[in-house]
């Protein structure tokens, strides 16, 4: 079969390519991103660039251009796809990227597969909005034409990856028979050995870039009612807590927690810790639980976390309800008081991990794009194309 996949950046699209063409399949990709961004691309798959000039400059030089600015210029990259597309029989275009893209292919005859790896948009909005009151920072209201095209790319897609259970409950009834799961895990990598870089300390890690959809609230809250002695909480993230002046405080009461902007290597950061843990509100899949499990590491992750759905509570990790700093205490002060549990934890964690880098997680990612290329795209109905002028 001949696909074509469009993504802005590189994202998961390499696991992607790369599954489609282990079956065989010939892939073209087109993003604004060059070809030596997408680290481990099949040199059978074919790409081609579609500059886009303000996300360059975002990237490189990490000045943020207003939301309507940015949006114009993804949509300028869809419409450009959507002229490209040629010789293909399934078009695969990331959620909010895609939708000229997708009626054209539709249009020629062809499948359009949404990949959304975050939850429904409304359903994502709605924890955004109720988290950053809680945080005391502002919430910005999306335009309504860019909810209406994000909902026309759901309405438009024959079918709709998502990478959890988690996410795919968050579709209503009217959309559930188009989504196909396929967790995030590929072939991940596994250290062949790990060397812990640790002391008498304690020590916690969590990775995460936006504060509200971590769910760095729920942790700094139990690390406060925990007061542990000789303990510590590493936070790798760039966020500008400036904006969230409730984490802000709680950051200047906690003088055991440490902010890490940067590590030239994570597993580093993961053989720093004792425990790791992905306190998400929101969290479609969440890659780090397992790259922490595969660095001989204990782990936590809410329920909200799509990855925990792969763990056996108790036993090769500790899964919790999310918004909950009840619970994320006691999962925190369980590991801190039963180092035996704790390295038990660690050790059959790691084995889930290597037993996913061995080929399983592979398996389940190749079943569901199966899945998906079997979409019989005749059974969908038919959606007028979008009428707003972007």
């Amino acid at each position: 079969m001949r696909v074509v996949i469009s993504v802005l950046r590189p994202f998961h699209s390499v696991l992607m390519a790369n599954t489609l063409t282990r079956d065989q399949h010939s892939v073209k990709l087109y993003s604004a991103a060059p070809r030596k961004f997408f680290k481990g691309l099949a040199k059978e798959t074919k790409t081609r660039l579609i500059p886009a000039p303000l996300e360059i400059i975002s990237r490189f030089t990490g000045y943020r251009f207003s939301f309507d600015t940015m949006t114009r210029e993804v949509f300028t990259f869809d419409r450009a796809v959507s002229l490209l597309l040629a010789n293909f029989d399934t078009y695969i275009g990331w959620a909010g990227m895609s939708l000229h893209a997708g009626i054209a292919a539709k249009s020629k005859g062809g499948r359009y597969v949404l990949d959304r790896a975050c939850p429904h948009y409304d359903f994502q909005q709605d924890i955004l909005r109720e988290e950053s009151a809680k945080l005391g920072s502002a919430f910005v209201e999306s335009p309504d034409w860019f909810r209406e095209r994000v909902i026309r790319e759901y309405e438009e897609a024959d079918a709709i990856l998502v990478p959890s259970e988690y996410t795919a409950r968050s579709f209503p009834a009217a959309l559930k028979h188009k989504v196909i799961k396929a967790p995030l895990i590929g072939r991940c990598n596994v250290p062949e050995s790990v060397e812990k870089k640790r002391d008498k300390t304690f020590t916690v890690g969590i990775v995460g870039g936006e504060p509200r959809r971590k769910g760095f609230l729920y942790l700094l809250l139990a690390w406060k009612k925990l007061r542990l002695s000789n303990a510590r909480l590493l936070i790798r993230t760039n966020a500008d807590f400036s904006q969230y002046p409730v984490l802000e405080e709680l950051l200047k009461e906690l003088s055991n927690v440490e902010i890490v902007r940067f590590v030239p290597d994570i597993s580093e950061f993961y053989q720093r810790c004792d425990a790791f843990i992905l306190s998400s509100v929101d969290d479609g899949f969440g890659m780090a639980l397992f790259e922490a499990m595969a660095n001989g590491v204990p782990c936590i992750a809410t329920r909200n976390c799509g990855a925990s759905e792969l763990l056996t509570n108790g036993e090769d990790g500790l899964v919790v309800d999310a918004r909950s700093d009840e619970q994320i205490a006691e999962a925190l002060l369980r590991l801190y008081q039963n180092e035996e549990e704790r390295l038990e934890i660690a050790e059959k964690g790691r084995q889930t991990a290597l037993y996913i880098a061995s080929g399983a997680g592979a398996q389940m990612y190749e079943q569901a794009i199966r899945e998906m290329l079997a979409v019989d795209s005749s059974q969908i109905r038919a959606v007028p194309a979008p009428s707003h002028n972007t």
